[in-house]
């Protein structure tokens, strides 16, 4: 007959409820199972390497206590024991950090045994065992932790910085995959301080590795920028990347295989800092509003415009003006007149310029 099993509430659940935040994921761990009795139970199996469970109703996870030995490169390099004899401490010991390897049980007992809770007081990340260093993806968690969390002061342990500055030496980071970078590099744009994750990344030495074409430098400017709550994390991304030029952003972009409104935003952006400027001729600004689909795609300009007023220190009204004036101009009036072709594009892009010249817009010299 089955032995009864126990389930624990796991992981940020507990972490994000001490530090009184909302809770909307729930992991959890189940101790003196075997698979067989969670599928019994209608849980349906969705991990490949380890048995984890989706719940038959809310679909949360739920996974078997684990041990991992590691036996290969990377972050994919491991074995795991899943037997149920494993012990609930073993399960949290092979996590990231103290603060993450917190236990609640279903009476609300908290199960601590790496001091998590300390350390979430002294706000201090800190590594739960030397078996941090066998996963190359750690840096990139803790950095991008660190842009979560940023507001509430947290520090990295000098010993944590030292294993993450000797995964950086080690090579490791190169069997990570485009696409796990690019995920915790998301999760940390999706932050009002973006920034702290490439700090951290930085002093790990781990920034030129993961990311060799960026060209970043921090500054109380763009800490500042980079805060605002309302910015997308797209344009996030393109503030970060104000300092990269073009052709090696391009490059970073088929690097780390970003999203396409990520990676455009970031480049028109780019490219206007490092081609343009304040003011133009109406017949330059007329040529970039077209190059940029200013007309055809106005909600994505609105994103590009918004980046460009902050970076450039100018009002959002002026840059809506140009637009604004060359989108209430259309081609019917020429058509009328017989032009086609590479003429009535002529004729077009004089009277939009013409247009721009009448707005007495400071951007226009």
């Amino acid at each position: 007959m089955p032995q009864p099993y126990q389930v624990y509430l796991v992981g940020g659940a507990v972490r994000d409820a001490l530090l009184e935040l909302s809770v909307t994921d729930h992991d959890w761990v189940v101790t003196g199972a075997i698979p067989e009795q969670l599928e019994q139970q209608g849980f349906q199996q969705v991990g490949k390497q380890f048995p984890v469970f989706l719940h038959p109703k809310n679909k949360e996870e739920y996974a078997l206590a684990r041990k991992e030995k590691k036996q290969g490169e990377g972050y994919t390099g491991f074995i795991c024991d899943f037997s149920p004899d494993i012990s609930l401490e073993e399960d949290l010991e092979r996590r990231d950090l103290t603060i993450n390897a917190i236990a609640q049980d279903k009476n609300g007992t908290l199960i601590d045994p790496f001091n998590g809770q300390k350390d979430l007081h002294d706000r201090v990340f800190r590594h739960v065992s030397n078996a941090f260093i066998e996963d190359p993806l750690r840096v990139l968690r803790v950095a991008r932790f660190a842009a979560r969390f940023h507001h509430f002061g947290f520090s990295i342990a000098p010993e944590t910085m030292r294993l993450m500055q000797a995964i950086s030496a080690s090579g490791e980071l190169s069997s990570l995959s485009a696409e796990r970078i690019w995920k915790e590099l998301e999760k940390a744009l999706n932050t009002q301080h973006s920034n702290a994750f490439f700090s951290v990344l930085k002093e790990a030495n781990a920034l030129e590795k993961l990311f060799p074409e960026f060209i970043w430098e921090d500054s109380q400017s763009l800490v500042d920028i980079l805060s605002k709550i309302e910015l997308t994390p797209a344009q996030r991304w393109a503030i970060l990347c104000k300092d990269t030029p073009l052709a090696e952003l391009a490059q970073l972009h088929q690097h780390i295989r970003c999203p396409n409104q990520f990676k455009v935003l970031a480049e028109q952006t780019r490219s206007f800092l490092e081609n343009q400027r304040i003011p133009m001729d109406s017949v330059a600004w007329e040529n970039w509003l077209i190059s940029v689909n200013a007309i055809k795609k106005p909600q994505p300009f609105v994103l590009l415009i918004e980046v460009l007023s902050l970076l450039t220190n100018s009002k959002l009204e002026d840059w809506q003006l140009l637009r604004n004036t060359i989108a209430a101009i259309n081609a019917a009036g020429l058509i009328k007149q017989g032009l086609v072709g590479a003429e009535l594009g002529q004729a077009l892009k004089k009277i939009r310029a013409d247009a721009l010249d009448k707005t007495l817009s400071p951007f226009i010299s």
